[in-house]
């Protein structure tokens, strides 16, 4: 007897699916936009209702539940932990539960890229087509359906619930713990809520919508403590695990919010709006969920969030505003030239002791650490500091997501008064730093009998400067990064001191009040709340530049610095060693050397900051796009405003006209 073979089943979702895949990935939908893919796939009534029964079949026979409360919402594994799970799982994936609708919905969107063509089509042709595929369901599918959601809602509100009253959160914000706390209550809205949907008969549509708004209300009064905390951060500090608990808090409560709609909402148009919401949150999330690099970025974000956000009381003292506060910048800057000077005088005498490379990389970072805590404490500057001292400065003048309207204006006319105030101060440390130099080797000599480098040192010093022949530049722009983590670590210990209350735990030491008395005490703790940040970032930054050429010999690398004020104040040493016996080519090489590491120091540190300061709000390629653009156009309108404070503020007041957005900027 023959075996008679069965046909499998045809997999008209799958197919579907495979279809508009297909076209993006081959790009053969170029008389028409991909937009319209959709509308484009004809589908007979049969096929439709093919694609619908099935469809509800899987979603009568999974759970919702870890679709709807976990997919890309955060992780409070830990950054390690969760980088960690994700590397093995890339390796060997977890076990698939059949009876998960998000093992479903992996199978069906299992390319990596699918989120892309997901995302590329609109909501409102999502929207339409779904609408069309479900035109009539099953009352016992809608119901289990509709039970399966209220499952997830409970359980989001929970969880939302159980974050909000942590002692992490709750120490943030006035009487969160108690019984009238908003998520509390939102809880408890949302549980009675449930019960009636589950359990009463004569749950009316009116008791329905009032118990909805309830929870409404509930939800933005638990923004509401969020918020609080965000506006209140530079009081009390914020760390990291914190910012997890803040950021899954807000998941929560808007996927909540996103579940409640389509519960509730009368309008179907708005209903498969909001689906389509959440079919594209779900695919990205899926799509990416083993990702590294998501995981990295993500964290990243939450990190610079973190870090950056509290440099500005700090940041603020390098932007000059007038011409007063431009030539007090040059002033501080002459400062910092001079010690500078003193740096590099003692640095290339340590050389000379030919110490063992650890000891040599240690007296070296103490050197530049002793002197750039010292530049702090005399309020002088180090030009090249400032870009990384101001991120957040610039962070908080970008639109963040529409809060600021004139986030243009403002932040171009910001980072003029930062280009300008970096031009003079980067004029002031390298013109004094090098008759300084000069000055003390003079001096030297004349004590001392020798000068502070000999002739082959002092050759040295100027080979380095030469771009053309040496890694000048590369040196330059590790040191620019550099300047850019010190400016992440000054943050980093500013928001410690606050978060872990530094200030009161010392005014309240019992032993240092009897050593020191309280009045010198609360002075005390007053300097280092308003300084230990820029202590500790000078501290490392030292520790960084002393130690870079120690790393690179141990390991065999070519790794060095190169700082535009070191670089002229070592100039002025060379220059004195060798008795101005420095041909013009010699001259002419290192001023261009110098102006190189300047350049590059810049443009390293400030970039990053930048990119940092972008990153920590989010901000979208188009704002970026513009605030480029708008910069471009300011500098060749008004060139003079980037290197000068103009006398009519006004003249550089002008935006980028209106055309902007017609010239794809």
């Amino acid at each position: 007897m023959e075996r008679v073979e069965i046909p499998e089943r045809i997999d008209y979702v799958g197919k579907f699916t495979e279809i508009i895949r297909s076209h993006w990935k081959a790009k053969q939908n170029k008389n028409q936009p991909f937009s319209e893919i959709l509308s484009s796939i004809s589908l007979d009534w049969r096929e439709k209702e093919l694609m619908s029964e099935q469809i509800l079949s899987v979603l009568f026979s999974t759970k919702f539940v870890s679709l709807l409360t976990e997919s890309e919402i955060g992780s409070n594994k830990g950054f390690f932990s969760d980088a960690s799970a994700r590397l093995s799982f890339k390796f060997l994936p977890p076990v698939d539960e059949p009876n998960e609708l998000r093992t479903h919905f992996d199978q069906l969107f299992c390319n990596k890229k699918d989120y892309q063509w997901v995302k590329a089509i609109p909501d409102s042709n999502w929207a339409e087509f779904l609408s069309s595929l479900f035109k009539e369901v099953n009352p016992a599918i809608k119901r289990y359906i509709e039970k399966e959601v209220l499952n997830s809602i409970l359980i989001l509100a929970q969880r939302a619930a159980t974050l909000g009253v942590d002692p992490e959160v709750a120490s943030k914000i006035p009487k969160v713990d108690d019984l009238d706390s908003p998520f509390l209550g939102l809880n408890r809205e949302v549980m009675l809520y449930v019960e009636k949907n589950l359990n009463y008969t004569d749950y009316t549509l009116t008791d329905r919508n009032d118990d909805y708004k309830h929870i409404l209300v509930m939800i933005s009064q638990c923004k509401s403590q969020i918020s609080y905390i965000y506006r209140h951060k530079d009081i009390f500090g914020i760390s990291l695990q914190l910012t997890y608990q803040v950021r899954q808090i807000e998941q929560y409560l808007k996927r909540l919010a996103q579940l409640l709609e389509i519960l509730q909402t009368n309008d179907p148009n708005r209903q498969w709006l909001t689906i389509t919401q959440l079919l594209k949150e779900f695919v990205y999330a899926e799509n990416t969920k083993y990702s590294l690099r998501k995981h990295f970025s993500t964290n990243l974000q939450l990190l610079t969030f973190k870090v950056i956000e509290n440099t500005s009381k700090t940041g603020e003292h390098y932007i000059a505003s007038d011409k007063s506060a431009y030539w007090k910048l040059f002033g501080k800057a002459i400062g910092g030239g001079v010690i500078v000077a003193f740096l590099c005088m003692n640095k290339t005498r340590l050389y000379f002791q030919h110490l063992p490379i650890f000891w040599e990389a240690f007296f070296y970072s103490l050197n530049y650490s002793i002197g750039f805590i010292l530049i702090h404490i005399l309020g002088f500057t180090i030009a090249t500091k400032q870009p990384a001292m101001t991120a957040s400065t610039i962070a908080a003048n970008l639109s963040n997501n529409g809060e600021n309207p004139n986030w243009l204006h403002k932040t171009t006319q910001l980072l003029i008064r930062l280009i300008r105030s970096q031009f003079i101060s980067l004029i002031g440390n390298a013109v004094i730093a090098f008759p300084v130099a000069y000055a003390l080797d003079w001096i030297y000599f004349r004590m001392m009998g020798y000068h502070i480098a000999d002739p082959a040192k002092a050759i040295r010093l100027i080979a380095e400067l030469n771009i053309w022949e040496s890694l000048a530049l590369p040196h330059a722009a590790l040191a620019g990064f550099y300047l850019m983590l010190s400016g992440l670590i000054s943050g980093y210990y500013e928001n410690k001191w606050i978060y872990n209350k530094y200030t009161a735990r010392i005014k309240k030491h019992r032993k240092l009040v009897r050593l020191f008395g309280q009045e010198r005490l609360n002075r005390m703790a007053g300097y280092f709340e308003r300084n230990f940040g820029g202590l500790a970032g000078n501290f490392f930054l030292g520790i960084f530049l002393g130690s870079t050429s120690a790393v690179g010999f141990t390991f065999g690398l070519p790794l060095d610095i190169r700082h535009i004020t070191f670089a002229s104040g070592n100039f002025g040493l060379a220059v004195g060693g060798l008795e101005n016996n420095v041909s013009t080519d010699l001259w002419l090489n290192s001023i261009i050397g110098i102006a190189g590491i300047g350049f590059m120091n810049v443009i390293v540190s400030f970039g990053l900051s930048i990119a940092f300061a972008l990153k920590s709000r989010n901000a979208r390629p188009s704002e970026v796009k513009s605030l480029i653009g708008n910069l471009s156009w300011q500098f060749f309108h008004h060139g003079l405003a980037f290197f000068f404070p103009v006398k009519n503020p006004a003249d550089v007041n002008e935006e980028l006209p209106e055309a902007l957005p017609n010239r794809h900027l």
